[in-house]
Protein backbone atom coordinates (compact mmCIF):
# COMPACT_ATOMS: atom_id res chain seq x y z
CA UNK A 1 0.00 0.00 0.00
CA UNK A 2 1.68 3.30 -0.83
CA UNK A 3 1.17 5.53 2.52
CA UNK A 4 2.61 9.19 2.11
CA UNK A 5 2.27 10.61 5.48
CA UNK A 6 1.67 9.16 8.87
CA UNK A 7 0.71 10.59 11.93
CA UNK A 8 1.34 9.08 15.03
CA UNK A 9 -0.89 10.84 17.75
CA UNK A 10 -4.47 12.35 17.31
CA UNK A 11 -7.05 12.60 19.64
CA UNK A 12 -9.72 15.26 17.78
CA UNK A 13 -10.81 13.57 14.40
CA UNK A 14 -12.66 10.83 15.92
CA UNK A 15 -14.13 11.04 19.14
CA UNK A 16 -11.67 11.79 21.15
CA UNK A 17 -10.60 8.25 20.39
CA UNK A 18 -6.26 8.61 20.80
CA UNK A 19 -5.38 7.50 16.84
CA UNK A 20 -2.77 7.56 14.42
CA UNK A 21 -3.32 8.53 10.66
CA UNK A 22 -2.06 6.92 7.60
CA UNK A 23 -2.96 8.93 4.53
CA UNK A 24 -2.53 6.80 1.89
CA UNK A 25 -1.45 8.32 -1.57
CA UNK A 26 -3.35 8.97 -4.71
CA UNK A 27 -7.27 9.61 -5.42
CA UNK A 28 -9.45 8.63 -7.68
CA UNK A 29 -11.24 12.04 -7.58
CA UNK A 30 -9.30 15.67 -8.44
CA UNK A 31 -11.50 17.78 -5.94
CA UNK A 32 -10.19 21.40 -6.99
CA UNK A 33 -10.57 22.72 -3.25
CA UNK A 34 -8.88 19.35 -1.74
CA UNK A 35 -6.23 20.29 0.57
CA UNK A 36 -4.24 17.16 0.59
CA UNK A 37 -2.91 17.74 -2.62
CA UNK A 38 0.81 16.71 -1.33
CA UNK A 39 -0.69 13.09 -0.42
CA UNK A 40 -2.52 12.43 -3.83
CA UNK A 41 -0.04 13.88 -6.27
CA UNK A 42 2.77 11.95 -4.21
CA UNK A 43 4.74 9.59 -6.71
CA UNK A 44 7.58 8.27 -4.93
CA UNK A 45 9.49 8.03 -1.59
CA UNK A 46 6.48 5.94 -0.15
CA UNK A 47 6.61 5.27 3.49
CA UNK A 48 7.40 2.05 5.22
CA UNK A 49 4.07 -0.22 5.81
CA UNK A 50 5.67 -2.71 7.76
CA UNK A 51 7.31 0.23 10.06
CA UNK A 52 4.09 1.53 10.17
CA UNK A 53 2.58 -1.54 11.42
CA UNK A 54 5.13 -2.07 14.18
CA UNK A 55 4.61 1.55 15.29
CA UNK A 56 0.86 0.85 15.89
CA UNK A 57 1.37 -2.92 17.54
CA UNK A 58 4.14 -1.13 19.63
CA UNK A 59 2.63 2.02 20.96
CA UNK A 60 -0.14 0.59 23.86
CA UNK A 61 -1.54 4.29 23.68
CA UNK A 62 -2.81 4.21 20.13
CA UNK A 63 -6.33 2.67 20.73
CA UNK A 64 -7.16 3.30 17.21
CA UNK A 65 -6.47 4.08 13.34
CA UNK A 66 -7.87 6.40 10.91
CA UNK A 67 -7.06 5.19 6.89
CA UNK A 68 -7.53 8.33 4.77
CA UNK A 69 -6.23 9.74 2.13
CA UNK A 70 -6.22 10.30 -1.19
CA UNK A 71 -8.93 7.91 -1.64
CA UNK A 72 -7.66 4.21 0.40
CA UNK A 73 -10.13 1.95 -1.71
CA UNK A 74 -7.85 2.65 -4.28
CA UNK A 75 -5.32 0.27 -2.92
CA UNK A 76 -5.36 -3.02 -3.79
CA UNK A 77 -3.75 -4.63 -0.51
CA UNK A 78 -5.49 -2.12 1.81
CA UNK A 79 -7.70 -5.20 2.69
CA UNK A 80 -4.36 -6.88 3.81
CA UNK A 81 -3.07 -3.53 5.95
CA UNK A 82 -6.19 -3.75 7.36
CA UNK A 83 -6.34 -7.20 8.13
CA UNK A 84 -3.37 -6.88 10.52
CA UNK A 85 -4.15 -3.89 12.18
CA UNK A 86 -7.56 -5.60 13.64
CA UNK A 87 -5.03 -8.04 14.85
CA UNK A 88 -3.83 -5.45 17.06
CA UNK A 89 -7.12 -4.98 18.50
CA UNK A 90 -7.30 -1.57 17.23
CA UNK A 91 -10.27 -0.13 16.13
CA UNK A 92 -10.73 1.07 11.95
CA UNK A 93 -11.80 4.15 11.03
CA UNK A 94 -12.05 4.50 6.90
CA UNK A 95 -12.17 7.57 5.09
CA UNK A 96 -13.56 7.49 1.42
CA UNK A 97 -15.17 9.35 -1.29
CA UNK A 98 -17.57 6.74 -1.67
CA UNK A 99 -16.67 5.57 -5.68
CA UNK A 100 -16.17 2.01 -4.84
CA UNK A 101 -19.06 0.31 -3.46
CA UNK A 102 -18.21 -3.35 -3.75
CA UNK A 103 -14.49 -2.69 -2.22
CA UNK A 104 -16.15 -0.74 1.05
CA UNK A 105 -19.05 -3.75 1.33
CA UNK A 106 -15.71 -6.50 1.45
CA UNK A 107 -14.34 -4.68 4.21
CA UNK A 108 -17.70 -4.29 5.76
CA UNK A 109 -18.45 -7.41 5.57
CA UNK A 110 -14.96 -8.79 6.92
CA UNK A 111 -15.66 -6.71 9.82
CA UNK A 112 -12.41 -4.60 9.13
CA UNK A 113 -14.17 -1.25 9.65
CA UNK A 114 -15.25 0.21 12.74
CA UNK A 115 -16.88 3.39 11.65
CA UNK A 116 -17.15 4.95 8.32
CA UNK A 117 -16.72 8.74 7.18
CA UNK A 118 -18.27 9.03 3.59
CA UNK A 119 -17.50 12.71 1.56
CA UNK A 120 -20.66 13.73 -0.59
CA UNK A 121 -19.33 15.83 -3.15
CA UNK A 122 -22.39 17.34 -4.46
CA UNK A 123 -26.26 16.35 -5.35
CA UNK A 124 -26.01 13.08 -6.66
CA UNK A 125 -25.74 13.74 -10.33
CA UNK A 126 -22.90 12.80 -12.97
CA UNK A 127 -23.41 16.64 -13.57
CA UNK A 128 -23.02 17.87 -10.55
CA UNK A 129 -19.95 15.46 -9.21
CA UNK A 130 -18.14 15.89 -12.13
CA UNK A 131 -18.23 19.49 -11.44
CA UNK A 132 -16.71 18.93 -7.58
CA UNK A 133 -14.62 15.97 -8.40
CA UNK A 134 -13.24 16.47 -11.97
CA UNK A 135 -14.48 12.90 -12.35
CA UNK A 136 -16.45 10.94 -14.08
CA UNK A 137 -18.48 9.30 -11.87
CA UNK A 138 -21.75 7.02 -11.97
CA UNK A 139 -24.19 8.68 -8.68
CA UNK A 140 -25.34 5.07 -8.47
CA UNK A 141 -22.23 3.75 -7.14
CA UNK A 142 -22.15 6.96 -4.70
CA UNK A 143 -26.10 6.06 -3.84
CA UNK A 144 -24.92 1.80 -3.07
CA UNK A 145 -22.15 3.04 -0.86
CA UNK A 146 -24.32 5.30 1.17
CA UNK A 147 -27.18 2.31 1.04
CA UNK A 148 -24.65 0.37 2.39
CA UNK A 149 -22.98 2.49 5.45
CA UNK A 150 -26.64 3.05 6.28
CA UNK A 151 -27.29 -0.50 5.97
CA UNK A 152 -24.03 -1.48 7.97
CA UNK A 153 -24.95 -1.59 11.39
CA UNK A 154 -21.81 0.43 12.17
CA UNK A 155 -20.89 3.73 12.69
CA UNK A 156 -20.84 6.38 10.81
CA UNK A 157 -20.95 10.02 9.18
CA UNK A 158 -21.42 11.54 6.19
CA UNK A 159 -19.84 14.84 5.14
CA UNK A 160 -19.68 17.37 2.56
CA UNK A 161 -16.96 20.65 2.39
CA UNK A 162 -19.05 23.74 1.36
CA UNK A 163 -16.82 25.78 -1.44
CA UNK A 164 -18.89 28.69 -2.33
CA UNK A 165 -18.87 28.05 -5.96
CA UNK A 166 -19.61 24.65 -5.84
CA UNK A 167 -22.19 24.10 -3.10
CA UNK A 168 -25.26 25.99 -2.27
CA UNK A 169 -28.09 25.67 0.12
CA UNK A 170 -29.84 24.11 -2.83
CA UNK A 171 -27.11 21.59 -3.07
CA UNK A 172 -27.21 20.93 0.73
CA UNK A 173 -31.23 20.29 0.52
CA UNK A 174 -30.33 17.84 -2.06
CA UNK A 175 -27.74 15.63 -0.51
CA UNK A 176 -29.26 15.48 2.70
CA UNK A 177 -32.36 14.33 1.32
CA UNK A 178 -30.45 11.60 -0.33
CA UNK A 179 -29.68 10.27 2.99
CA UNK A 180 -32.32 10.87 4.79
CA UNK A 181 -32.45 9.12 8.48
CA UNK A 182 -28.65 9.29 8.49
CA UNK A 183 -27.17 9.32 12.05
CA UNK A 184 -24.64 12.24 11.09
CA UNK A 185 -23.80 14.52 8.70
CA UNK A 186 -20.80 17.02 9.11
CA UNK A 187 -20.48 20.19 7.01
CA UNK A 188 -17.07 20.92 6.75
CA UNK A 189 -16.04 24.95 6.07
CA UNK A 190 -13.87 25.26 3.01
CA UNK A 191 -10.65 26.47 4.12
CA UNK A 192 -8.23 28.07 1.46
CA UNK A 193 -4.95 27.90 1.29
CA UNK A 194 -3.97 25.15 -0.05
CA UNK A 195 -6.38 23.78 -2.59
CA UNK A 196 -4.92 21.42 -5.82
CA UNK A 197 -6.45 24.27 -7.86
CA UNK A 198 -4.55 27.37 -6.84
CA UNK A 199 -7.64 29.82 -8.22
CA UNK A 200 -9.65 28.35 -5.09
CA UNK A 201 -7.02 30.02 -2.56
CA UNK A 202 -8.67 33.76 -3.69
CA UNK A 203 -12.15 32.67 -2.32
CA UNK A 204 -13.42 33.13 0.35
CA UNK A 205 -15.22 30.75 2.94
CA UNK A 206 -19.43 30.86 3.52
CA UNK A 207 -20.07 33.55 6.17
CA UNK A 208 -21.27 31.65 9.92
CA UNK A 209 -24.85 32.65 9.12
CA UNK A 210 -25.22 30.81 5.74
CA UNK A 211 -23.49 27.99 7.24
CA UNK A 212 -26.15 28.14 10.09
CA UNK A 213 -28.77 28.37 7.41
CA UNK A 214 -27.81 24.68 5.66
CA UNK A 215 -27.55 23.07 9.70
CA UNK A 216 -31.12 24.04 9.97
CA UNK A 217 -31.29 22.25 6.52
CA UNK A 218 -29.72 19.37 7.09
CA UNK A 219 -31.60 19.06 10.49
CA UNK A 220 -34.69 18.14 8.29
CA UNK A 221 -33.33 15.21 7.05
CA UNK A 222 -30.76 13.88 9.32
CA UNK A 223 -30.19 12.78 13.17
CA UNK A 224 -27.15 14.69 13.96
CA UNK A 225 -25.72 17.50 12.03
CA UNK A 226 -22.22 18.58 13.19
CA UNK A 227 -19.68 21.36 11.53
CA UNK A 228 -16.11 21.49 11.51
CA UNK A 229 -13.57 24.52 10.20
CA UNK A 230 -14.54 27.12 12.57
Amino acid sequence: MKVAKFIKTNTIEWNDIICCQVFTAGCNFRCPYCYASEEIEKKENFLNTDEILRTIENTESIEGVIITGGEPLVHSDLYKFLKVVRTMGKKIRLDTNGSMPAVLDDLIGANLVDFVSMDIKAPLTAEDYAMTSYAIVDPEDIEKSIEIIMDSGIDYEFTTTVVPIHITEDDIESICASIKGAKCYRINQFKPGSCLDPTLNQISPYKQKTIMNMVEIAKKYVKKVTVSGF
